[in-house]
């Protein structure tokens, strides 16, 4: 991202660029300008506060490839045009994605792992949680009904635990 917004500014400085081998004025938009603050700012996370670069970096290229910000000379978009409505990717930040992606899978998946598994904090919160749920509709029942179902071991295992601690609760 950094040497496609060099390369824009150095044809920028430049003047001018070939568009079909013809010389043509060039003139940055807000897209390049919101390419330069973004890359800049990410730059400036990698020095400064590099703990927060990754989060930098990740908003920088989604804003590319979804193309509100253009780090290209030209603004190269591909997806669907609907009236006044545009949807477009930048199939060059696309491919650096999947670069990336293949250069770095075994991280990022592990990285997407840890973000979408729960903690085990959180998982015996919700199993203490069941079990007070089975041990409240399990509380009219005898001690006799309770041990069949502890026998038959045909219930959920939160139901099974609940189950078995109300046998132990009663003398």
């Amino acid at each position: 991202m950094a040497i496609c917004s060099l390369s824009t500014i150095l044809l920028w400085l430049k003047g001018t660029t070939t568009d079909d081998g013809a010389p043509a004025d060039y003139v940055l938009n807000f897209r390049h300008y919101g390419a330069f603050a973004a890359v800049t700012a990410t730059l400036a996370s990698y020095f400064l506060a590099r703990r927060y670069f990754k989060y930098f970096f990740a908003l920088t290229f989604l804003l590319g490839v979804v193309g509100l910000i253009n780090f290209t000379i030209s603004e190269i978009k591909v997806g669907l045009t609907l009236g006044p409505l545009q949807i477009g990717l930048s199939p060059i930040l696309v491919a650096v994605g999947i670069v990336t992606y293949l250069l770095y899978s075994n991280r990022i998946n592990a990285k997407l792992l840890a973000l979408l598994q729960p903690s085990e904090e959180k998982v015996a919160k919700v199993q203490e949680e069941e079990i007070e749920e089975f041990k409240e509709k399990f509380a009219r029942k005898s001690t006799e009904e309770l041990t069949q179902i502890v026998a038959a071991n045909a219930l959920l295992p939160n139901a099974l635990l609940a189950a078995k601690q109300l046998l132990k609760e009663r003398p």
